[in-house]
């Protein structure tokens, strides 16, 4: 009996081993033509993971079977591993000829790697050998894109249309093209025809979700997604279109419901995260999208965007006093001490600012950034950093020694010597509203331009020459923002766009006169690498400041002695002159940059002798019979004397083509 159950034991054992080894042994019964048979048609599919097995198992049994090596290159490549790809295709040139669809892969593959300028070769080569191949013709166009020939590229998508008038990658790629060049009456008509012939391609239903998107149809760019998502439930790049477009309709149940899919597909999909931050800040859930933000920039600690929307969302939903604070205040000091480190004092000085906006009560990252202004021969601004520590009881030899020594050399400051207070000193000339726009395309992060309209509004709170309000606000066209500054009663008004991809941001800013709408400049920053988003937002705070002319105002006078409200951090120097126009009698061009006189209102000349951080001192000198200059007087720069009027330079920005490569991303997902 014993015997008979050890049997009936070996015999239950024998056959769950049998079962457990039952998938294996087709295979290995299977010749290495019949297992890349297979791997292509589970490719087909998206099986990739399954596919990489069998190819490695035919090139295991065969190691010179060159179409096996290939289809390991075209898998990777699928992947986005284009090193691999690289390295399969090696071994399949080893054991078989050079064909033109190993040189188009590796044409591609170099482009992925960042190598674009070794990609040309290998399409020319491809279509050398092949004429009518449509993806080297595709390659070659998408190497005109990337140096920005679009006229070139369409017309070679147009030439491979005539050799196949369906085919809707050809026709999404010209629908790109067509777009940006502006012509939206053909990019639709591309589009229409390209709809016809995308009902089994994900990636292409992808590509006209986001083009119908960029095109304000909202209703067929969700349609579009959620057939893409049916055709290929883990790809992730229509969910996240669908989790947007939810987003901006306020059905936000449903963005959490994709977004949660979303990161069961991939917990660390970093633009999930992102838009699952965004849905619980519109959700008025600040704990929750502090915990989503924060989750990403974990994962990714450079990702700019998502760091100023936590940064803005701790700002907006914490006090100053909330322990959080100085956490997330650290990071900015570090970076601040790491461009100290590099001699980059400006950044440092934005990264300091960045850091107190956050833990005013900072104690040395204040002391640091003290130190910075001492440097910059911004004395009064030192100490006044110092008495503000002093304020908070976090003092110590250092600090009282500092105090002492520079409250002694400041005896004899303007300041002191004319008995001025800070609050004496005049407001800050212009006045800035700010709006966010989108750009017409769909961005890396959803709602970018408001994150950056809001981080460009706290450049220029250190500004003494402009005053940003309190908020931002989004606006969709040119009437809504001209209306509301106009309203407002502001100077100007800029309106920030964004469009980015993962590795490149461009923003972009219009500067307007609020009265008339008048544009003065278009700004483009088109940046790429690391620290982008800030560098792009340190351009265009520089081109706004250089858009409008300096201009202040005389506080005090005494005799033919005068203090003014501009100093050392407005770029004054002794011997400047300036002219003192009447108060009152000072205006903004309606029609452009500059300010507006008559020169019957022109009663003196200020010519600075003294000059501190914030204020200047100088001696006055009248013009004509009349002594006419009082305090509130407008002090502006003399113009040279073969200038018509005072006009600020408004040279734009261009960005050079092989900077912003948006286009090029786009149409380059399509194969």
């Amino acid at each position: 009996m014993i015997r008979q159950r050890r049997r009936s034991a070996l015999a239950s054992l024998f056959i769950l081993a049998s079962l457990a080894l039952t998938p294996l042994w087709p295979q290995a019964q299977k010749t290495p033509q019949a297992l890349l048979a297979e791997a292509q048609a589970l490719m087909l599919r998206g099986e990739s993971y399954r596919a990489i097995d069998l190819l490695l198992e035919a090139t295991r049994r065969n190691a010179s079977y060159a179409d096996a090596w290939l289809a390991l290159a075209e898998v990777h490549y699928e992947l986005g591993e284009y090193a691999r790809a690289q390295t399969y295709l090696q071994e399949a040139q080893r054991f078989g000829p050079r064909t033109p669809a190993m040189r188009v892969l590796e044409g591609f593959s170099l482009i992925g790697l960042g190598r674009v300028d070794e990609a040309r070769p290998h399409f020319e080569a491809a279509l050398a050998a092949l004429p009518n191949d449509r993806d080297a013709r595709f390659g070659l166009a998408l190497l005109d894109l990337r140096s920005g020939r679009t006229a070139d590229a369409r017309a070679r998508l147009a030439a491979s249309l005539r050799l196949a008038p369906r085919d809707p990658r050809a026709l999404l790629s010209l629908a790109l093209i067509t777009k940006a060049e502006g012509k939206a009456q053909e990019s639709a008509s591309y589009l229409s025809e390209a709809l016809r012939w995308t009902a089994d391609d994900p990636e292409v239903c992808y590509a006209a979700a986001l083009l119908s998107y960029e095109n304000g149809d909202t209703a067929e760019a969700a349609r579009l997604a959620k057939t893409a998502l049916a055709l290929k439930p883990a790809y992730g790049n229509p969910r996240l279109l669908l989790a947007s477009l939810y987003l901006e309709s306020g059905a936000l149940n449903d963005a959490r419901a994709l977004l949660d899919e979303a990161l069961g597909f991939n917990r660390r999909d970093t633009r999930a995260w992102y838009l699952l931050g965004m849905v619980e800040v519109a959700a008025g859930n600040s704990s929750e999208a502090e915990y989503a933000f924060s989750t990403l920039t974990g994962l990714r600690p450079d990702d700019e965007i998502a760091r100023l929307a936590l940064e803005r969302l701790i700002m907006v939903s914490t006090k100053f006093e909330d322990p959080s604070r100085s956490g997330y205040a650290a990071y900015r000091f570090d970076r601040a001490a790491e461009f100290e480190r590099r001699f980059q004092y400006d950044l440092a000085l934005t990264e300091y600012r960045r850091g107190l906006s956050l833990d005013p009560y900072a104690n040395q990252g204040r002391r640091r950034y003290a130190e910075l202004l001492r440097l910059a021969k911004l004395p009064s601004s030192y100490l006044a950093e110092l008495s503000f520590l002093a304020e908070l009881g976090k003092t110590d030899q250092a600090v009282s020694d500092a105090l002492e020594i520079y409250a002694s050399f400041l005896e004899r400051s303007v300041m002191l010597e004319w008995k001025l207070e800070p609050l004496s000193l005049g407001s800050k000339p212009y006045s800035l509203a700010i709006y966010a726009s989108s750009s017409g395309g769909t961005p890396y992060h959803s709602g970018a331009e408001l994150v950056v309209a809001s981080y460009l509004r706290d450049l220029f709170a250190f500004s003494s020459q402009i005053e940003a309000p309190s908020s931002v606000a989004r606006i969709d066209n040119f009437a809504d923002s001209f209306r509301l500054a106009r309203e407002s009663g502001a100077d100007y008004y800029l309106v920030v766009q964004v469009a980015e991809t993962e590795r490149d941001v461009l923003v972009s800013a219009e500067l307007r006169v609020a009265r008339t709408g008048a544009l003065i400049e278009r700004i483009d920053a088109p940046r790429s690498g690391n620290d982008r988003v800030s560098l792009a937002a340190s351009r265009i705070v520089a081109r706004v400041h250089e858009a409008l002319p300096l201009r202040g105002e005389l506080v005090q006078r005494k005799a033919d002695k005068a203090v003014a409200d501009i100093g050392r951090v407005d770029g004054v120097a002794p011997g400047d002159v300036f002219l003192v126009i009447k108060n009152g009698s000072l205006s903004i061009k309606p029609e452009g940059p500059g300010l507006a006189w008559s020169p019957a209102d022109v009663v003196g000349r200020f010519t600075v002798s003294r000059v501190e951080d914030e204020i200047s001192e100088g001696v006055l000198k009248r013009e004509g019979f009349f002594d006419r200059m009082n305090p509130r007087d407008h002090l502006v720069r003399e113009p040279a004397k073969d200038d018509k009027a005072p006009v600020a330079p408004v040279a734009a920005a261009v960005a050079a083509p092989g900077l912003w490569t948006t286009l090029f991303d786009r149409v380059r997902s399509l194969y």
